[in-house]
């Protein structure tokens, strides 16, 4: 007949169940470590992602023109000559 202790070493980490929780653990952690370190400095920027950053880059620059023309009536308005090209 066994005693309550003997059932608690398959628990210990030198006993089997023990064995393989630490060793479940450790791969757990593992994983984790990788998906949390590695993973998330990758850049994983979609196609769709990047086009619709360079159009919002390229509405932002003609935005930008419109606001500040560089045509010959702005340089003529500023400096009082037209520009000599």
């Amino acid at each position: 007949m066994k005693n309550g202790s003997d059932y608690i070493n398959y628990l210990s980490p030198t006993g089997l169940i023990g064995f393989w929780v630490l060793f479940i653990g450790l791969l757990f952690t593992g994983i984790m470590f990788y998906f949390v370190f590695f993973r998330f400095n990758e850049d994983d920027v979609s196609y769709k992602d990047k086009e619709r950053k360079k159009l919002e880059e390229e509405n932002q620059k003609t935005k930008i023109a419109k606001l500040y023309p560089k045509g010959k009536y702005w340089y003529k308005f500023f400096f009082g000559t037209s520009p000599s090209v």
